[in-house]
């Protein structure tokens, strides 16, 4: 599953298209009478009322995780349909990955973590935001250690794998920082999440940083979890970005999209067995993983979000949430500069 990598690319993105046509028949030299001049627009005017609207396409960019599960189950029931939308769903690696893609115009949306959101914007200016909140990891990105290390301290000289700039090099840092260590104590090796469990389970590093479906993998294989997201609940969170100038234009199409996953999150609670097992089609992993996998991962649909992001006059949450990601940032020197926590967001499409 490529879940998120907080740094990577930052390119991407997608537009809409609309065309029509018509033609006039040539009048035929015959002995019957030709329709009133009033019943050609008529008629016209009632085909054309005939006529579904034709659907608005939006590509959405994401890597395979499952706090998505909202969205997939949005596509796999025809959700996106039932709202006139047509959504190409476009697989990324890292979560970071989709943001070059979307500032380069080739994605719709873009999801991914506010920790990338905060590092793109404090590394370049750009106009892309967080609109709505997907998912909080509480246990669903981890450390993942061999048996016979038992902390974060025992593996200093050891070999750990995880994505440098991507979210999970921000988990590790973060359980540094709990446990008072320095990164230099550590042989860092970088590559993707889905490579680091892939080679933890190999058996080609001491520990790795990684997420879903790769904890479970490699605590079925030997080894164990030393430190979780569940040690900094709330705190990795999926957002869906998209670029505020596009706000005006997609709005409505914004909104649908929104409406479609709050329906596929709404399936995942009210029949888990049915939701586990598409999850699991996008995930290539069991239904029973899946149900584990969900228990470390908060899906949050509209409902959630006005909370978090609560009004105006009384900012939510999740405001308290990208400061700390910001200060967290700049205090790694993962960014340049800090940006103003509230310029990540814009809510308005989920406020009441």
């Amino acid at each position: 599953m490529q879940r998120r990598r907080v740094l990577a690319t930052l390119t991407a993105l997608f537009g809409i298209t609309f065309g029509s046509a018509c033609s006039k028949p040539e009048a035929a030299a015959t002995s019957e009478a030709a329709p009133s001049a009033s019943a050609a627009p008529a008629a016209s005017a009632s085909a054309a009322a005939a006529e579904p609207a034709k659907p608005i396409t939006l590509t959405v960019g994401h890597d395979l995780w499952v706090g998505y599960s909202g969205v997939f189950i949005a596509n796999e029931l025809g959700y996106f349909k039932d709202v006139g939308l047509d959504v190409k769903l476009k697989p990324f690696s890292n979560p970071g990955d989709t943001l070059p893609a979307l500032v380069a115009g080739q994605l719709d949306i873009g999801l991914t973590t506010l920790q990338n959101l905060a590092v793109l914007n404090g590394n370049s200016d750009t106009d892309v935001v967080a609109i709505a909140l997907v998912d909080s990891s509480n246990g669903a990105d981890a450390i993942v250690a061999k048996k016979q290390y038992a902390s974060l301290k025992d593996l200093k000289g050891k070999t750990v794998a995880l994505t440098l700039g991507e979210v999970n090099h921000f988990l590790f840092l973060v359980g540094l920082k709990q446990a008072g260590l320095d990164a230099a104590s550590f042989k860092i090796t970088s590559m993707s999440a889905d490579d680091a469990g892939a080679a933890f389970v190999a058996g080609k590093v001491d520990a790795a940083v990684t997420w879903e479906p790769w904890v479970t993998k490699a605590n079925k294989s030997g080894g164990h979890t030393i430190f979780s997201s569940a040690s900094v609940p709330d705190t990795i969170m999926d957002s869906v970005a998209v670029r505020r100038s596009k706000l005006k234009e997609q709005g409505p199409a914004y909104s649908a999209f929104l409406k479609a996953v709050d329906k596929g999150v709404a399936l995942l609670k009210s029949d888990p067995d049915k939701a586990a097992t598409i999850i699991g089609k996008y995930l290539s992993a069991p239904a029973e993983d899946v149900k584990g996998m969900l228990s470390g991962d908060k899906i949050y649909g509209l409902s959630e979000n006005q909370a978090l992001f609560g009004v105006t006059a009384t900012p939510g949450p999740v405001f308290k949430t990208m400061k700390s990601v910001v200060d967290f940032a700049l205090e790694s020197k993962l960014v340049k500069k800090a940006p103003a926590p509230e310029s990540l967001f814009e809510p308005s499409l989920v406020r009441p």
